[in-house]
């Protein structure tokens, strides 16, 4: 398995726990209910070390809300980071050694939809056989 899609799996399983979103999905839904977690595209770079085969992964994760204002969009996504940066274990061959919030942007869309960007960077190393 890709150390990018084992990441992801243990991401997504960490998502799963976030109080008040309706679900988490790796794009977007066609018809979940507000407010749920998208996890987005990732860019994975070479983290590893003379002994150890590892990666760094840079994830986002939306999260959607229908409705007017930013507000209830932003305890949501403290919930998110507490999740994320509590990630740990392994799958698929890979080991999360940290987990990082990067950056994150609030955005109200023109059709009234809010959107919460979120930016982390988790490395991992690759399990010994």
């Amino acid at each position: 398995m890709s150390a990018s899609l084992a990441v992801q799996r243990l991401l997504a399983a960490a998502l799963a726990g976030v109080p008040g979103v309706t679900g988490v999905f790796d794009g977007p839904p066609v018809d979940a209910a507000p407010p749920y977690l998208v996890i987005g595209g990732d860019v994975m770079t070479d983290w590893s070390t003379k002994t150890e085969t590892g990666r760094e992964h840079l994830l986002r994760v939306s999260v959607w809300d229908a409705g007017p204002g930013l507000a209830r969009v932003k305890p949501l996504m403290a919930a998110v980071e507490a999740a994320v940066s509590a990630l740990s274990g392994s799958s698929g061959g890979q080991r999360v050694v940290s987990a990082r919030f990067v950056r994150a942007l609030v955005l109200g869309e023109p059709d009234g939809w809010t959107q919460g960007l979120m930016e982390f960077r988790v490395r991992s190393l690759a399990d010994e056989a």
